[in-house]
């Protein structure tokens, strides 16, 4: 964002439960536009930070990107 956009962005820490705390902090911060997500590459699913958060996407004002986890920078940038 940096470097393409010019934008700094900014480092929030917050405690508490993950999801709790993600939707708290998007409904707090009304400049977030997109919440992106990374997905594991396991088996198993996405993650559960992935698939508890795409439950709740219907109620989010803002949309979500789940980008696959083993995408390389190179792949990633070539898509955005």
């Amino acid at each position: 964002m940096r470097d393409r956009q010019g934008i700094d962005p900014d480092l929030v820490i917050r405690e508490g439960e993950a999801v709790a705390e993600i939707l708290a902090q998007i409904e707090a911060d009304r400049d977030i536009g997109v919440l992106v997500l990374g997905a594991g590459e396991a088996r198993e699913g996405p993650g559960p930070l992935v698939t508890q958060l795409t439950r709740a996407s219907g109620a989010l004002p803002i949309p979500i990107t789940i980008v696959p986890g083993g995408l390389s920078k190179e792949e990633i940038e070539a898509i955005t």
